[in-house]
C-alpha cells in the first residue's frame, strides 16, 4: 500500500466519516428473545432454537439474547459479560441499569432461578 493513502486511512476523521458510512443494522427486537446454536457432533448436524420470553414486574423487556454452545448468555446491553444463566443476566441487567426497572413495578411472585 502506497504510505500517502496508509497515512490517510489512519486518519481518525477518515475511519470515522467510513464507519458512518457504513449501513446500519436494524435492531429491532419486537416479541421473545430467540437463539439459534448450531454443532455437528459424530456427522450429525444439531440445531436447538431457544426461545425466551421476558418479563420484569409484568412488563415485556425486549433484549436481543446470545447463548453459547455450553448454555451461557450475554447481551449487547453488556457485551464483555458471559453468564451461566439468562435469569443471572437479567439481574445483571436490573442492577447496572436501574433507571429501566423502577420500583414498584408489580408482581412478585418469587421462583427459584
Amino acid at each position: 500500500m502506497d504510505p500517502q493513502k496508509m497515512a490517510e486511512s489512519s486518519d481518525p476523521a477518515f475511519l470515522g466519516e467510513y464507519l458512518a458510512n457504513l449501513p446500519r443494522q436494524h435492531h429491532a427486537h419486537p416479541g421473545p428473545a430467540r437463539s439459534v446454536r448450531e454443532d455437528h457432533f459424530e456427522g450429525h448436524h444439531i440445531v436447538v432454537t431457544t426461545t425466551y420470553e421476558i418479563t420484569v414486574d409484568g412488563r415485556p423487556l425486549h433484549i436481543p439474547i446470545g447463548l453459547s454452545n455450553d448454555g451461557t448468555a450475554d447481551s449487547h446491553g453488556l457485551p464483555n459479560y458471559q453468564f451461566t444463566s439468562v435469569m443471572d443476566l437479567v439481574r445483571a441487567l436490573i442492577t447496572y441499569f436501574p433507571d429501566e426497572f423502577p420500583p414498584g413495578g408489580g408482581h412478585h411472585h418469587r421462583a427459584e432461578g
